[in-house]
């Protein structure tokens, strides 16, 4: 038997109203808090909290600054002698449009040194040249790294035969730029401007 039917029915209804009472409380509270933060036709107005980035950070600075440096390219693998020889001396020119001293391989009193790789691959839109730079100090440690892709308009069976004197000189300008850049701590522009003296002799040590 239900406990409620001895009771006065005033009592049941009273109870009744409060259940509701406490119901719609409850109901208008939770509008009320998922509400906050929208406006209108619902339109979230409350902005996400998104974690700040890290700061960037500045590449530690060259350890000999640029008007003490000097630089030594000690290998350029990768490249036929002859191309060698030719982008050798394209360095060498637009190393000196840029101030940039340059002592030959094997000299100790180099600041840095240079170790390049380079190659050359046959494509459908020509011959792509891809070539990458370590800056090392003088206990082989790397400091930085410059690379870079060249494009020459004709491929051959031997991808370097398509590999003109243009396209060399475009890599050493290249090149050079970013070492002018790197040790400067300056942003690459475009390419350097070439040097109007007469080139070092030919030679695959800088």
């Amino acid at each position: 038997m239900n406990a409620d039917l001895g009771r006065p029915a005033g009592r049941v209804v009273g109870r009744g109203r409060v259940a509701t009472a406490l119901l719609a409380a409850l109901v208008l509270a939770a509008c009320q808090a998922g509400g906050a933060g929208r406006t209108g036709a619902g339109r979230d107005v409350t902005a996400p909290t998104v974690a700040a980035p890290p700061e960037a950070t500045r590449p530690n600075p060259p350890p000999v600054p640029a008007a003490q440096a000097s630089f030594r390219f000690d290998q350029i693998l990768g490249v036929p002698t002859n191309k060698q020889d030719t982008l050798a001396r394209e360095i060498a020119t637009y190393a000196k449009g840029r101030n940039l001293t340059l002592v030959r391989r094997g000299d100790p009193t180099a600041s840095y040194r240079l170790l390049g790789f380079l190659s050359a691959v046959g494509g459908d839109a020509g011959v792509n040249v891809t070539y990458v730079w370590d800056i090392v100090d003088a206990n082989n440690n790397r400091l930085h790294r410059i690379t870079g892709v060249e494009v020459a308009s004709t491929a051959e069976a031997d991808p370097w035969s398509g590999v003109g004197d243009q396209v060399l000189a475009a890599v050493a300008a290249r090149t050079v730029e970013q070492v002018y850049a790197w040790v400067n701590q300056r942003p690459a522009a475009g390419a350097p401007p070439a040097a109007v003296a007469a080139a070092p002799q030919p030679g695959r040590a800088i």
